[in-house]
């Protein structure tokens, strides 16, 4: 049943979305336009108008080189962990054997367990094992709990896919690998897409790992401004923030375009 905007239910349901989404990006609005202030501390509404604070918080290179190891990080955390997602997912779905339940249950484990307590955790076994150093301990540590946001969003694609489509293919002379990389993932792409930006938007802010393991040479940015933060939070704080939020912004606007391309074409 669909309800009319002018009906009473209809413009009260209106009305707590609405509030609901100004109660979400009301903090984003005023981070955003307090960062504008000419004072050496926030407020809000902004005393006077300037951008220098936004101008500090590009040419402070602790931010820029945290951005880029943060965008590097998880960058290669999203690559494997969507190689391993989709094949354990392809493997659970397709390919069910004795155990595979037990395997799902196993990769999606990481997320049971707080961040906070993974990363004591993890310290403790790199520090006993010398297994990786560095920045490539945090990148290990970030596929453990970005393998399990991949598996939750293709699982569910591969169950709804049509298995009429990879016989045909198999049928036609295509080989398993064939029909997979012709036939099965271009219909599977969107989901994979969605896992690969769940698993770099995990990774990008993640902190209580990154606390804990991530090398003292190369700190994300995420690091950086909790550092930064425990001396004092200055408008450039802000400013980075916005900064952010202005790149996610046109990060989604250009996936809606792709995609509405995609579609239309």
């Amino acid at each position: 049943m669909i309800i009319s905007l002018r009906h009473p239910f209809g413009l009260m349901l209106t009305a707590v979305c609405a509030l609901v989404f100004v109660y979400l990006l009301l903090p984003l609005v005023v981070i955003v336009v307090s960062a504008f202030g000419d004072t050496g501390y926030l407020a809000f509404p902004p005393k006077g108008l300037t951008f220098k604070w936004y101008q500090a918080a590009l040419a402070n290179p602790r931010f820029i080189d945290g951005f880029l190891v943060s965008v590097r990080v998880g960058a290669v955390v999203a690559s494997i962990s969507v190689l391993v997602g989709v094949a354990a997912a392809y493997a659970i779905v397709r390919r069910p054997f004795m155990g595979s339940s037990l395997l799902e249950a196993l990769f999606l484990s990481p997320l049971l367990l707080p961040t906070l307590v993974l990363a004591v955790a993890l310290s403790i076994f790199f520090s006993a094992h010398n297994i990786a150093s560095g920045t490539n301990r945090l990148i290990l540590a970030h596929i453990a709990i970005c393998i399990p946001y991949v598996l939750r969003v293709t699982i569910p694609v591969l169950r709804r896919f049509d298995v009429t489509l990879e016989e045909a293919a198999m049928n036609l002379g295509a080989s398993p690998s064939a029909t997979f990389f012709f036939v099965t993932l271009p219909v599977i792409q969107p989901g994979v897409i969605a896992g690969a930006t769940l698993a770099f938007i995990m990774s990008f802010d993640e902190i209580d790992l990154a606390i804990f393991l991530a090398s003292p040479r190369e700190s994300t940015l995420p690091v950086t401004i909790y550092s930064a933060v425990q001396l004092g939070f200055e408008p450039s704080l802000a400013a980075v923030s916005a900064w952010l939020i202005l790149l996610t912004v046109c990060a989604m606007a250009l996936f809606q375009f792709l995609i509405g391309r995609r579609t239309n074409s």
